[in-house]
């Protein structure tokens, strides 16, 4: 289960630059929504179909397998309270990305920003952490 999901991470480390590269869009033309709006788009898509259900994933099946090896459950906590950030900011980028009042206003696209920087960040992270404290372990399960 550890080669899964860490197998998963080398799919998800190309999200996490595309997301990245969506925000830059953003930044290089905030007025100009049809230069950006796909790409975000796009990758929301992504976080939504890849990124989240791994993270349902290791929340429901990795981290609690984890458990005995690592000593108690309280071992993956922080690494939970991550997952429950991460959705909160794929679900932030996509309520601007759903809006049905039309066009972004100005004053939201620093929000946007805010949240696609921030995902960007806690995801690299996230991965990092997980690799280092997890992924390296042999012997921890089936």
């Amino acid at each position: 289960m550890l080669e899964r999901y860490a197998g998963e991470h080398v799919d998800l480390w190309d999200a996490v630059e595309e997301l990245r590269s969506a925000a830059d869009r953003v930044v290089a033309a905030p007025r100009d929504q049809s230069a950006w709006l796909p790409g975000l788009t796009r990758v929301y898509d992504r976080l939504v179909t890849e990124v989240l259900p791994h993270e349902e994933g290791e929340e429901t099946r990795l981290y609690p397998m984890l458990a005995g090896p690592l000593g108690s459950s309280e071992a993956t906590a922080t690494m939970s309270r991550a997952h429950v950030e991460i959705r909160h900011l794929v679900e932030r980028i996509g309520g601007y990305l759903d809006q049905t009042a039309g066009p972004l206003r100005n004053e939201q696209i620093p929000d946007l920003l805010a949240a696609c920087y921030g995902l960007a960040a806690i995801l690299r992270l996230h991965f990092i952490q997980e690799e280092e404290d997890f992924f390296s372990l042999e012997g921890a399960g089936p």
